[in-house]
């Protein structure tokens, strides 16, 4: 079974055989879930609100996505934005444990690493490495997703192995890691993309379904993901107002040229509803 394999080992996992490349090619002989390409409206909501379902009502696109948060968001949300035509994403956390998700009591001392930055105060680093203790908390979610109607998944904090997260995590953990989720989401019947993670990018581009990224034009990041591209895969771009008053006019140039879908929200730690303007279509 492929998740066993992505989950042991101490093999380079962007060798050809290895975990990336079956998983690669199991991709392609049964897509279940619902691809996304390059030219894909898209709105992200994960701010713990009710969903603004009308945001997207108005984008004259065929191809729609919306990221919400997959643990509060209810099913019906779901369903009703479903029967809109719209593909619907689910945020879940998998590089890190929030001590206020309904499953942070579940997850045991010896996994819990350093403090995340920006969020002291509730969450902490996980030691990937540990897939016999993460592997069925990560499923459990992915089952709670399926079961809600999610089409696909946001996974957060999954380019840990770049972070102060007090484990001597590696790139190939990473791969590793990654790849067991992409196939185990597939499993399910659903997409899951790669979250930044610009080092890795090349690597997961032909397991990963579609990349988003934050602030890849601020950082100067964006090159990474022209692997995705290449292979027909949408890159989702986000950039923020604050703190240094970005606008559409001086990113959307070049995520047009990249072809890449652009967006311009208020912040990182707001990713409410509104504001949202987006550099294409609409």
């Amino acid at each position: 079974m492929l998740l066993l394999a992505a989950c042991g080992g101490d093999s380079d996992s962007s060798v050809p055989g290895g975990p990336i490349a079956a998983a690669s090619a199991r991709a392609s002989q049964a897509a279940a879930w619902k691809p996304l390409v390059p030219g894909t409206s898209w709105q992200w909501q994960i701010d713990g609100n009710p969903i603004n379902e009308k945001v997207l009502d108005g984008v004259n696109n065929a191809r729609r996505m919306i990221d919400v948060d997959m643990e509060l968001t209810d099913a019906g949300t779901i369903q009703r934005l479903k029967a809109k035509g719209i593909t619907v994403v689910c945020y879940m956390e998998v590089g890190g444990r929030e001590d206020t998700r309904g499953d942070a009591g579940r997850f045991p001392d010896s996994v819990l690493g350093n403090p995340v930055e920006g969020y002291e105060d509730h969450e902490r680093w996980l030691d990937i490495r540990q897939t016999t203790i993460l592997m069925p908390l990560m499923l459990a979610r992915l089952d709670m997703a399926r079961k809600k109607g999610c089409d696909g998944i946001e996974p957060d904090l999954d380019d840990s192995y770049r972070q102060e997260t007090g484990f001597p995590l590696t790139r190939d953990d990473q791969l590793r890691y990654n790849t067991a989720l992409i196939a185990a989401a597939h499993d399910r019947g659903m997409s899951m993309g790669l979250k930044n993670g610009s080092e890795i990018a090349a690597a997961m581009a032909k397991v990963a379904d579609w990349a988003l990224n934050e602030q890849c034009n601020r950082f100067h990041e964006c090159g990474g993901y022209a692997s995705f591209i290449a292979l027909n895969k949408a890159v989702f771009n986000v950039e923020y107002m604050r703190p240094d008053g970005m606008t559409l006019a001086a990113f959307c140039p070049a995520d047009n040229q990249a072809n890449f879908d652009g967006i311009l929200k208020l912040s990182s730690d707001t990713l409410s509803a509104l504001p949202r303007a987006a550099c294409r279509f609409e």
